[in-house]
């Protein structure tokens, strides 16, 4: 025999190398199955959700019974609009009336006979910058809802908009709303 080279007839080199390799594979076998068993035991099954109509919810896993649950109620999505400012207390809210119809007095009517009636803060009765036929109750930012209140006390009621310059009134007085009497109204309050 020379160096480098096995004794092939004799079988030898079979005989050494498959001890080895035998051992390797059934290593490799054990190897695969603690590696399934373990994620097995970390990864639990894959359920499945399904709603049902009446408000519950029926949950499935493999191999598991079927049980039905009911879900909490769903909570409305956050709003990106934000929340309706309250009202204030009417004595706190100055209402500033604006003859906007062209026809005299109308305006200290509706401040006197409406306005201050219903417990609001009044500034002395003016006249728009310019008659319109429509009246418009023009508000402050926060004051939405105490023009929606004041709006409703009239008939028609008017459209209610935000207060922006140029202000349809010479001067707001302090009011944190602006009413200007179109035709519309002054009709009604005569």
């Amino acid at each position: 025999m020379t160096a480098g080279r096995h004794a092939t007839r004799d079988g030898s080199f079979g005989r050494s190398a498959a001890g080895p390799m035998l051992r390797g594979a059934v290593l490799i076998a054990l190897a695969f199955a603690v590696g399934f068993a373990i994620l097995a035991a970390f990864d639990p099954p894959a359920t499945r959700v399904v709603t049902s109509g009446d408000g519950g919810d029926e949950v499935t896993a493999p191999g598991d019974a079927t049980t039905t649950t009911t879900a909490p109620p769903a909570e409305d999505p956050p709003s990106d609009t934000p929340a309706q400012p309250q009202a204030h207390d009417p004595a706190a809210v100055t209402v500033l009336v604006a003859n906007g119809s062209g026809v005299a007095g109308v305006a200290g009517k509706v401040t006197d006979q409406i306005v201050a009636p219903a417990g609001f803060k009044t500034s002395a009765a003016t006249n728009a910058n310019a008659n319109v036929a429509t009246s418009t109750l023009y508000y402050e930012a926060g004051y939405e809802a105490d023009a929606a209140a004041v709006a409703a006390l009239l008939s028609p009621a008017p459209v209610t908009a935000a207060l922006a310059e140029p202000y349809p009134v010479p001067a707001l007085a302090g009011a944190n709303l602006v009413l200007v009497v179109g035709a519309d109204l002054s009709a009604s309050v005569q």
